[in-house]
């Protein structure tokens, strides 16, 4: 029977471990992933008690269910937004739920809400046309050092993000821009 000590020492090495391997996953993810512009749309510049940070959707976040065509989508689906350049910024082409195979590129999400139960089939969801989709990617939020963010308000800018995206959908933000310079 392993001694207190050798408990002790295999809980912190498995701790480590898992904190490493989310560090790489995220490194894989910003070194080996392509970088696109999303347009955000800010929610919350600054939390007391986690300090400075930005809170934000992206315009990909609320999405017409015209895109999720013939896809039967819940709330809480795992989803794959297929994404196609509008400028210099991406938008929307398709929703899905199964990954894309014919090398498109796609961000993979996670519906919030706006998906709802049809009345005429219990038990089969499906959206209803002009209803948006509100969909996480879990790269909402951004920590910035302390202080950058008092008196900084983001409304009435162009605001946008840099993310990189690999070729499984996994997303990861690497800047903020606001009105074409990096911010803060």
């Amino acid at each position: 029977m392993p001694s207190k000590q050798t408990k002790f020492i295999l809980a912190i090495a498995l701790q480590i471990v898992v904190i490493v391997s989310i560090i790489i996953f995220k490194l894989s993810v910003l070194t080996g992933g392509t970088d696109i512009m999303l347009k955000i749309v800010p929610v919350d510049p600054r939390d007391v008690l986690r300090g400075d940070y930005v809170t934000f959707e992206y315009e990909i976040s609320s999405v017409e269910s015209y895109y999720a065509r013939s896809e039967r989508i819940k709330n809480g689906d795992m989803v794959y937004v297929v994404l196609s350049p509008d400028g210099k910024y991406y938008g929307v082409s398709n929703i899905q739920k199964n990954k894309p195979v014919n090398g498109q590129l796609f961000i993979k999400g996670r519906v919030d809400r706006g998906a709802e139960e049809s009345q005429a089939d219990v038990g089969v969801y499906r959206t209803f046309g002009g209803v948006d989709l509100h969909i996480v990617y879990g790269i909402e939020e951004y920590y910035i050092p302390e202080g950058k963010g008092r008196n900084m308000s983001f409304w009435n800018t162009d605001a946008a993000a840099r993310v990189s995206v690999d070729e499984n959908g996994n997303a990861a933000l690497k800047s903020i821009y606001v009105n074409d310079k990096v911010w803060p």
